[in-house]
Order: C-alpha cells, then sequence, then structure tokens
C-alpha cells in the first residue's frame, strides 16, 4: 500500500504549535506583496529542506506586526493559508485579506515565517524516515510513503492512526492521510480525509467512478476542460476512455494510468534538482529602470544561491506579470561558465525582449536551469576570469551576508 500524508492548514497549524492561543480561533496566514528584498534589508538562506520539491529559504530579518498590512487607510494583503474555523466563514486562500475582514473582523491575521514552516517540514520529514522505509517529499506540507511489506494490508488503517497521533503528540500538528494502492489514488483519498483524518481506498474504480474529473491531481484547467468538451465529467468516464487518452501521447497515458490506479510509480525520495529560481510580485510599477533594478537584486540574490549549489546553468528564463492580468516571458540557451555579471546581462536582455506590454508590472520570475559545466571557446578565458571573481564574491557574501556586495545599478538603478 502507498500513503499520502498531508499537514491541515499547514501554516496556520505551525503557528499553532508554539502559540496555543491561536486555537480554536479564525485565523489566516497573510502575505503582501514583497518589497523588502528590493531595500537592501538584510536577509538569511537557510538550506533545511534539500529536496527538489523547494528551493533554499530566503528570509528578511525585519520583524512585523498587524499594522504592517494596513498602509495609508489602505488594507494589503492575500490570504496564504486559512485556518478551518476561518474558513467556516468562506475566508480561503488567495482572498484578499480586505475582503476576509469584511466576512469577519475579527480575524486573527499573523505575517508568514518561513524559517517555522521549513523547519517543521525538515523535522517531520526525519521523523517519517525513522516510521515509514520510504519516504518521498512531495511539497513543503505533503509527503507519499511506501508501506508495502511493512504493514499488512489489513491493518494499514490502524497503522495510519497510530501514526497521525504520533504526529500530532510529537509535532502538535494536524495531519491527514490517504491510503490506496498507487501513490496518486492515495493523494486523492487525502482530500476524503480532511481534516485530521485517515481515508482507505480498497476498490480503486468503484471509488472513483462518480469523483468529478478536476478532483484528480495533474487534471489542471486546460485537461478538465478537453475532457469536458467531450462529455468526459467523471474519473469513471475517464476509465471507459482510454483510447482519448492514448491518442494524447505519453503523457496521455500516464495520465490514463494514474487515474486508473495501475502506474505502478514508485515512492522515491528525489534529490535532484533540475532548476533553482527566484520570483517575487510587488506593488505596480511602471518606470523600466527600476523594474531593471530589482531584476539586478533578484540577479544577486540568485547567483548566491547557484554558486552554492555549485551548479552550472545552460539555460536562462525570466517572466514578466502585469496589471492587467497579461504575462510575458523570454528564454535563451547560453553555453557559457556561469558567474553575476553574466546573469545580469543575460536577464536584462531577456527583460527587453520580454516586456511588450506598455502597463504597470507586478511581477518578476527567474529561473535558470538544464546544468552543465561548459563554455564557448569565444569566451572561456573571460569566463574563468569571471567565474574566480563570482567565487570571490561569493564567499564574502556567504559569511557577511547577501547585501555586502552590492552591484552598482542595484543602488542607484542607472543603466
Amino acid at each position: 500500500m502507498k500513503i499520502h500524508l498531508d499537514l491541515d492548514s499547514f501554516f496556520v497549524s505551525a503557528h499553532r504549535s508554539i502559540d496555543k492561543t491561536l486555537l480554536n480561533k479564525p485565523v489566516a496566514v497573510v502575505k503582501r506583496n514583497d518589497k523588502e528584498i528590493f531595500e537592501n534589508h538584510k536577509g538569511e538562506v537557510y538550506e533545511l529542506n534539500k529536496g527538489a520539491f523547494t528551493g533554499d529559504l530566503i528570509i528578511s530579518k525585519k520583524e512585523y506586526d498587524r499594522n504592517y498590512f494596513f498602509e495609508k487607510g489602505k488594507i494589503r494583503g492575500i490570504i496564504v493559508t486559512a485556518s478551518y474555523e476561518a474558513r467556516a466563514f468562506g475566508i480561503k486562500t488567495g482572498m484578499a485579506l480586505k475582503e476576509a475582514l469584511n466576512i469577519y473582523p475579527d480575524l486573527v491575521v499573523i505575517f508568514p515565517d518561513y524559517k517555522l514552516y521549513h523547519f517543521l517540514s525538515y523535522k517531520l520529514k526525519l521523523f517519517l524516515k525513522r516510521k515509514i522505509p520510504k519516504i518521498e517529499q512531495y511539497s513543503i506540507d505533503e509527503f507519499f510513503g511506501d508501506i508495502e511489506g511493512w504493514v499488512k494490508d489489513k491493518e494499514a488503517y490502524e497503522f495510519c492512526i497510530n501514526l497521525k497521533k504520533e504526529i500530532f503528540e510529537k509535532f502538535s500538528l494536524p495531519i491527514s492521510i490517504g491510503i490506496a494502492e498507487s501513490k496518486w489514488t492515495a493523494k486523492l483519498a487525502t482530500s476524503f480525509a480532511k481534516p485530521d483524518g485517515v481515508f482507505m481506498v480498497r476498490d480503486t474504480r468503484e471509488f472513483i467512478k462518480n469523483i468529478p474529473i478536476e478532483k484528480f491531481p495533474g487534471i489542471g484547467k486546460r485537461i478538465e476542460k478537453k475532457l469536458k468538451e467531450r462529455g468526459i465529467l467523471t474519473l469513471g468516464d475517464v476509465v471507459k476512455n482510454k483510447e482519448l487518452l492514448y491518442s494524447w501521447g505519453k503523457n496521455g497515458k500516464i495520465l490514463y494510468h494514474r487515474i486508473i490506479g495501475d502506474d505502478y510509480e514508485e515512492v522515491e525520495e528525489k534529490n535532484i534538482r533540475k532548476s533553482i529560481g527566484i520570483s517575487r510580485k510587488f506593488d505596480p510599477v511602471f518606470n523600466r529602470q527600476e523594474i531593471l533594478r530589482r531584476i539586478h537584486v533578484l540577479c544577486r540574490y540568485l547567483a548566491f544561491l547557484i554558486t552554492k549549489k555549485r551548479v552550472n546553468p545552460t539555460f536562462y528564463y525570466l517572466k514578466i506579470k502585469y496589471k492587467n492580468g497579461k504575462k510575458s516571458k523570454a528564454h535563451i540557451r547560453i553555453s557559457r561558465i556561469f558567474n553575476e555579471l553574466l546573469l545580469k546581462e543575460i536577464m536584462s536582455i531577456l527583460f527587453y525582449r520580454a516586456d511588450k506590454e506598455e502597463d504597470y508590472i507586478i511581477g518578476i520570475g527567474l529561473v535558470c536551469a538544464k546544468f552543465k559545466k561548459e563554455s564557448n571557446l569565444f569566451d572561456f578565458e573571460k569566463d574563468k576570469k569571471l567565474e574566480k571573481l563570482n567565487e570571490a564574491v561569493f564567499k564574502i557574501r556567504n559569511k557577511y551576508g547577501i547585501s555586502s556586495i552590492l552591484g552598482a545599478n542595484e543602488i542607484n538603478g542607472k543603466y
């Protein structure tokens, strides 16, 4: 049997684990657009969870309180996680704080503590490794486990009940667990276990028969639309349309067998990082010089992470999000030895290529991938010199902080 473990309302639960006064109250963890990283506040990098599912954690040392969300008569912030008590009033993830407070004015508002979340997630992962032979961390608050040969099928439910109780006793974190013969059916089952329960699937095809297709993990809006256009509304309908999904190629075949529960995918720890990125949303900015400055600030952090990982990207990607809801992107493949100056040059070029809207910008994302140590012959000597400089800068920042050395354009924004 495979199991899927999902921490309930994790961010709120994490705060409750250290502050019992938050128990049984409508609570929401709220995030404002991140401007601190662009103001050169001292930050810290943590590397607790080293798996492929999450990046290094960069946080500011600045302290916050509830007043942070109230500025010049305006209420700013987005709900990241809401407690089940808050959800009962209709408050949910992605809702504006202003709307949430209109619904329930006495809502307890908390600023995110990502260091706490990663620390608890890391401790739970170590605990689960001692309890279960195979563990795969799927996200900061989700895990897969393989208990085949470790626990008899008829004892799996009781095992998970006891595991859930032990996790709560040890970490004060409520968790829901789904049990099934396959990973993805187990993940689907967890949604029936929530909150704070255990749900076991004994017959996959009978279980999925009347479940709406959008409930299955891996069926996004695009696939949902394609299926519904053909009158396929439930997972039971999908079972009867094998040829259609097979016609979609490899990904269609994988999805079909995940749905019917005979994909035989193993639970395995994924430690290989295929990409490293950083992104930030912020209040609307029109000035392109300021946007370029912010891109260079993000490049400084991204360069630190890439150098720390000792990898050499050959694929660079930039994404822009506009106030009008549109998005734009650009990418390039290049065979060069990595350094921060090269990163800033490439991302600046990609920005000029991607920026096609005459509108305010509210978000920037940078990603580097396809790690391979190589450089073309024309730039090799220059790249080797810049690589040494890059390493020297990294050592200083690693000791004194990422903001200990700034590029000139990060300070004055002149290009």
